[in-house]
């Protein structure tokens, strides 16, 4: 047996319509809390519930949340913290989460957040103080960020995009409650799905792979297959958003054990320069990354050829494989409703070279771990290649 470790200390608690238990969950962390949320729940009826759940204690709002999240809104979250807080609360996707994740580094430790974003150039700085506990909501099924030891940061000032890497963010518990997932407009549900799709892939495919990863890539896998087309074209689908609900936290717990690989490098550089919704840039390059990497992988890439398209199983090894990018940008397709590029999210031509230096500096790690490992001219040309 190989050395391989399980960590995620956080507790998730996963069902439908279960937000009532919020309740109990909070009431060991103390009276003073900070709620940070999405503002598209701000005044209306899911806040509302939150907040009547939450009566008795002395809570502070934060709303300030938008894609990408940046560094300079997280600082001041983390200002409105001052006079102490107990606990933190996260309401909504990917974006809430880390902001909120970040805020309680910022919060307990100093700084700003971009002090703590791990790059190739220079170290992060380390955090020395504990952190509040803290209790994720997610909204959507794409991030997994309930699951993970990751908070992902937008510099607003060098447009730049980098992570905060530690086992000290996890969220304290997470409740996964697809019934706040059941208004999610299409696009939005597809391009989460995406993300979550390529969570799991990612770690299934990359160089850290290992056998509890691998068990949470293949679930998240199966249960994409089965119901992200479903739940895009019917989104009152409960079974289907049950499905992805559990796809997203599979999919986060796969990259905590094993990280993602080359497309969420250059998707998260995308966004970093175009502010790209991150389930988009992944939609924008996974197809080419996939096809430039083979004949690499071929034995595992068939494998995710023949749960996305089972007609295959009968076909010879390398035409399954083969056959995979063709089947990620029709499934993408089909799931979004329109083609996209990296034009299309406003990469013109003249940027493709910062793409490529920013997924080298700042996200290293996802080019190291991929199978094929792209030198700084390779990736110019997969990028280009999805202009």
């Amino acid at each position: 047996m190989y050395e391989m470790t399980f960590f995620c200390p956080t507790e998730l608690i996963c069902g439908f319509g279960i937000l009532d238990r919020l309740k109990e969950l909070v009431e060991p962390y103390g009276n003073r809390g900070l709620f940070v949320m999405d503002p598209f729940f701000q005044g209306g009826e899911t806040e509302s519930r939150i907040l009547k759940l939450l009566e008795g204690k002395q809570m502070q709002t934060y709303a300030q949340v938008i894609p990408n999240p940046r560094d300079t809104d997280i600082n001041k979250g983390a200002s409105l913290c001052q006079e102490g807080i107990d606990f933190i609360i996260a309401l909504g996707g990917g974006s809430s989460i880390d902001t909120a994740k970040a805020i309680n580094v910022v919060f307990s430790n100093g700084g700003s957040a971009w002090d703590y974003v791990k790059k190739a150039d220079r170290p992060m700085r380390e955090i020395t103080k504990p952190l509040v506990p803290l209790i994720a909501i997610p909204t959507t099924a794409g991030t997994g960020a309930e699951a993970t030891r990751y908070s992902v940061v937008t510099n607003e000032a060098q447009h730049g995009k980098g992570t905060i890497k530690t086992d000290l963010i996890f969220p304290t518990k997470a409740l996964v409650d697809a019934e706040l997932m059941m208004s999610m407009p299409r696009k939005t549900t597809a391009l989460t799905a995406i993300d979550a799709f390529a969570h799991a892939f990612e770690a299934y495919i990359g160089s850290k792979a290992n056998a509890f990863s691998e068990m949470f890539s293949l679930q998240a896998m199966k249960l994409f297959a089965r119901s992200a087309k479903r739940v895009c074209e019917d989104g009152s689908d409960r079974e289907a958003r049950c499905d992805m609900a559990m796809c997203s936290a599979l999919g986060g717990l796969s990259i905590t054990h094993s990280a993602t690989t080359l497309p969420h490098g250059i998707g998260q550089a995308l966004s970093g320069v175009t502010d790209a919704p991150h389930g988009g840039s992944i939609a924008v390059c996974m197809a080419n990354v996939v096809r430039w990497t083979l004949p690499e992988c071929e034995e595992r890439f068939a494998e995710v050829a023949c749960l996305l398209e089972p007609g295959l199983k009968d076909k010879p090894l390398r035409e399954q494989a083969e056959a995979l990018p063709d089947i990620l940008n029709e499934f993408f397709y089909d799931m979004v409703g329109e083609s996209v590029t990296m034009a299309s999210y406003g990469l013109k031509e003249e940027q493709v070279e910062a793409v490529a230096d920013m997924a080298l500096t700042n996200y290293y790690g996802d080019v190291s771990r991929h199978p094929k490992v792209a030198s700084r001219e390779e990736l110019i040309g997969i990028i280009r290649s999805c202009l």
